[in-house]
């Protein structure tokens, strides 16, 4: 018996786990979703109990600094991160280390698939954990909110950090005009490309591009590539896009899904469900089934186009390091619609903050504004990732780890933050994404989609008020 859209998107769970965990490369409004849904139905008590303890947590983390340094030891910071930014934060935690006599972090690594849950449970008890990584606005928001987080306002404007180096996004990054939080990274989308198989297909590299110039030239690559094979005899395609961000031409018009007018997320699943298709991309079946994996199909030359974030730059480092790949890849600007401003793509923060029970709050500071400071990001650029706090110093270390001039798009990129900063976002997101799969699938057409959508977004709101 042939099994509904609902049955398969059910069998497909364990796969769009998967996916959504790479989410903490870059595309957290997707990782994030479970945690902070759960997250925010935490009543405002535990905010304000946070508050009333603030007097007493300051005396006691004063008292603990004050014995360590007594009796010589160091103090010591547990900071907990999700595995797939481990490579980069620990070059920089040893290097704080080496630079520290008074001071050790202890990094603690979990798996990425597991870290929004392990998160969830430890700002919810009481452990010692002093410092944590942060999936994005929408995470960084709804902990705050239910008093997890150190409110580091104060420390921040006493600090040397410039932070307009943080760019526009940091003007989104405070939660009712206070701060809890310090970026570490930005992400940002852009289209990479394999030009030796762009030059087999016989056209050039791609430029600044509008979605619709997009899609003919996908044709044009899919064409050009027709009968061809990867040296494994795989049949190649031109392009492949990710079952992770739906709304993306709606984002570069600065419209989020909680939005009433719908007119650009409609256009976005419909422009999608072209490239699903026409034949010149993978599938939405096959992005979704756990088959195939994005970064893999590029480094093996079975696609020419790969719409996707910033940290491919550091996966592609890392498999070329290894002997895993050889593919010659280049950066070129995202498509944007026409109308919108050229380079205009979207990220977002992924944020790094100490909790409301740290101990050692002076000490977890002075770290936190080492890694997301100028210290952290030439590090980060060394190790092909693009730090929040950006430079001319920092675009230089990228273009020469990597060896690629084009990583440049990646800083000149106009960036629009991904989602905002306001509280219940996720659960639009998740609506939009439920109908959107299902118009995907070919269990509805655009206009059921969008209906059944704007139906629960409006109860959403309902809810809201």
């Amino acid at each position: 018996m042939k099994k509904s859209a609902r049955e398969r998107l059910i069998a497909m769970s364990m796969a769009s786990v998967m996916a959504f965990g790479l989410a903490g490369c870059g595309s957290s409004s997707t990782g994030a979703t479970a945690a902070t849904s759960a997250a925010a139905a935490a009543t405002s008590a535990a905010a304000a109990t946070s508050v009333a303890a603030a007097a007493t947590s300051e005396a006691a983390a004063a008292a603990s600094t004050a014995a360590a340094a007594a009796s010589g030891d160091k103090v010591k910071l547990s900071f907990y991160i999700w595995s797939d930014e481990e490579n980069y934060i620990t070059k920089v935690v040893d290097a704080y280390n080496a630079s520290q006599d008074k001071v050790e972090v202890d990094l603690n690594s979990v798996a990425s698939d597991d870290y929004d849950d392990k998160l969830k449970v430890m700002l919810a008890g009481d452990t010692s954990v002093d410092l944590v990584d942060i999936r994005g606005v929408a995470q960084m928001t709804t902990y705050a909110n239910q008093g997890s987080l150190l409110d580091i306002t104060d420390k921040i404007s006493g600090s040397k950090l410039d932070t307009s180096k943080y760019g526009d996004m940091w003007k989104t990054s405070d939660v009712d005009g206070k701060y809890f939080a310090l970026p570490t990274r930005t992400t940002c989308w852009a289209l990479f490309y394999n030009s030796d198989l762009l030059k087999e297909a016989g056209v050039d590299a791609p430029g600044q591009m509008t979605w619709e110039e997009y899609v003919d030239y996908s044709q044009k690559v899919q064409d050009g590539l027709k009968g061809k094979t990867a040296a494994d005899g795989t049949a190649i395609k031109a392009g492949y896009w990710v079952p992770w961000i739906y709304h993306f031409y709606s984002v570069q018009h600065g419209v989020y899904v909680d939005d009433k007018d719908t007119q650009y997320l409609k256009k976005s699943l419909e422009l999608l469900n072209t490239l699903f298709t026409n034949g010149t991309h993978y599938s939405y079946a096959d992005v979704s089934s756990g088959t195939y994996d994005y970064m893999s199909e590029f480094e093996n030359g079975h696609t020419a186009l790969l719409p996707n974030g910033e940290w491919c730059v550091n996966m592609l480092m890392n498999a070329a390091a290894s002997g895993q790949t050889s593919v010659n890849w280049e950066v070129a600007p995202m498509p944007v619609p026409e109308g919108v401003e050229d380079g205009t793509s979207w990220g977002q923060f992924q944020y790094a903050a100490i909790t409301s029970g740290c101990q050692h709050p002076e000490e977890a500071f002075d770290f936190l504004s080492y890694l997301c400071g100028s210290e952290g990001a030439a590090i980060y650029a060394s190790t092909g990732m693009i730090h929040a706090y950006s430079s001319e110093d920092a675009k230089d270390a990228l273009v020469k780890a990597s060896g690629k001039e084009s990583v440049h798009y990646l800083f000149d990129a106009k960036k629009v933050q991904e989602q905002p900063n306001t509280n219940g976002y996720d659960e639009f997101v998740n609506a939009y994404k439920e109908n959107a799969e299902l118009y995907f699938l070919g269990e509805e057409d655009i206009d059921k989609c969008m209906s059944d959508f704007t139906a629960q977004a409006d109860e959403l709101r309902a809810k809201a008020q």
